[in-house]
């Protein structure tokens, strides 16, 4: 699995970010980072669909949000590793 996810292939650029006018380089680099944090609590029984429900999910609620300039590393991690919990017990419940 870990082979076919390639995080580059759903990083933002300033243009995607032209709701924070001014800001919209620094909104982009902060929405990469948190964007390879993904890529970094991946597991290998991660599916897929699991990761890009969990990028799908962060650009949801994180794109357009004036949060995302101030939110630090730390909780970007956080905010990451929560989303992928989630969608692991999704597929847990799922199956059963």
């Amino acid at each position: 699995m870990l082979a076919e996810f390639d995080i580059y292939a759903y990083l933002v650029s300033r243009s995607d970010m032209v709701f924070f006018d001014d800001e919209a380089e620094v909104a982009a680099d902060q929405m990469n980072e948190m964007l390879h944090y993904v890529a970094t609590y991946m597991e290998e029984d991660d599916s897929l669909e699991q990761l890009e429900e969990v990028i799908r999910r962060t650009l949801f609620e994180w794109i357009e949000n004036d949060e995302l300039l101030e939110i630090d590393s730390d909780d970007m991690q956080t905010y990451i590793l929560e989303q992928l919990a989630d969608v692991r017990q999704q597929e847990l419940d799922d199956d059963e």
